[in-house]
């Protein structure tokens, strides 16, 4: 079992995710180069960024490849929509598309297209993409060039699904408190938790985001944020999930350099952190009330002996049964798969 505190969610759930072999690693015939993400798709496969590659590796849930994108310049964030569609960012300011069904995803013949670029703004850099309203999406930026004591962009930017950009989400871009974004490293849309299982939730604009929640100017207490929804005048309009406050998700002081996330369909939250000088990396499972559930240290210190470095994407299977969570170990080129406790033989 991997190191996992006792205190740790105490009659709230006894699953851990454990290691499962193969590693998929260069050992095992896979020559993935600072993997940077990795989505599972509404299609049941899995999606890699493998970054220093330029390119998308797609994979079956045990982790056999399928097949090889086109180039795509070091990809670093993945997701999907409904029509089955790839979008793909990549520290830049342009938003990439792989239209899997219309080549029947025959991955290695689809052409990339650019479906969006900022070209006004060229010191963009899109740092996350995730679908919310089956086809619409977020984009979390960052702007290079930006050392304005008050910055003029949220760094969370809304799209229609005919790729233009409606604007900012309206968070603040400053502060310490909650809805506020630094300098934000993924965004997941909670559509991901209702697919299949509610058409009416799963329309719902509410999200989470991780970001490095400290620049020159400002920290800000909260390196990982809910956003949820509330109603006004019937209006649906976006707010902070302040019952998350006190609670082990809000904790930067557990969760010290998130770098992304994934949420299944019981509402249970997975944060990949790659740590820093006092905290090794790690991924965390947190109950949907907040609460952490796991702590898996990737210091060489559980009984899998694996030393993390760097990881910067997670992805988990959406149902139970036979559920895998992937964790993209960038530093050491290479995918890992941890499956959960009560399903293994």
């Amino acid at each position: 079992m991997p190191d996992v505190e006792d205190s740790i969610g105490p009659g709230i759930d006894d699953v851990q995710f454990v290691l499962i072999n193969p590693i998929l690693d260069s050992d095992h015939g896979y020559q993935f180069n600072k993997p940077a993400d990795i989505y599972v798709g509404v299609d049941n496969f899995v999606y890699v960024c493998d970054t220093g590659n330029d390119r998308i590796v797609m994979l079956d849930a045990g982790g056999q490849v399928q097949g090889f994108s086109n180039f795509i310049p070091h990809p670093e964030a993945i997701t999907q929509n409904d029509s089955l569609q790839l979008l793909i960012v990549n520290k830049s300011n342009a938003i990439y598309k792989i239209d899997l069904y219309k080549y029947n995803h025959n991955i290695s013949d689809v052409p990339i297209d650019t479906v969006f670029k900022k070209e006004s703004e060229p010191t963009l850099q899109y740092t996350g993409i995730t679908i919310h309203n089956r086809f619409e999406y977020y984009v979390t930026a960052i702007d290079v060039a930006d050392t304005a004591v008050v910055r003029n962009s949220s760094f969370i930017f809304d799209f229609n699904s005919n790729h233009t950009l409606k604007g900012p989400l309206p968070l603040n871009s400053e502060g310490s408190g909650l809805f506020t974004a630094l300098i934000p490293t993924s965004i997941l849309s909670l559509r991901e938790r209702w697919l299949d299982l509610s058409a009416s939730q799963e329309t719902t604009p509410a999200f989470i985001f991780t970001q490095k929640a400290k620049t020159s100017l400002y920290e800000n207490f909260f390196n990982v944020q809910h956003i949820t929804t509330t109603l006004v005048e019937d209006d649906i309009i976006l707010v902070p999930n302040t019952s998350y406050i006190g609670k082990d998700i809000y904790n930067a002081g557990l969760v010290s350099a998130p770098q992304d996330i994934a949420i299944d369909k019981s509402g249970f939250i997975y944060i990949v952190d790659k740590g820093d000088a006092t905290h090794p990396p790690a991924f965390f499972r947190f109950s949907n009330s907040g609460d952490a559930l796991q702590k898996y240290f990737g210091n060489g210190n559980n009984l899998d002996n694996i030393t993390l470095n760097s990881p910067k994407g997670i992805a988990v299977q959406l149902d139970k049964e036979d559920q895998i969570l992937y964790v993209a170990d960038t530093g050491n080129d290479r995918i890992l798969l941890f499956k959960r406790s009560d399903d293994l033989d």
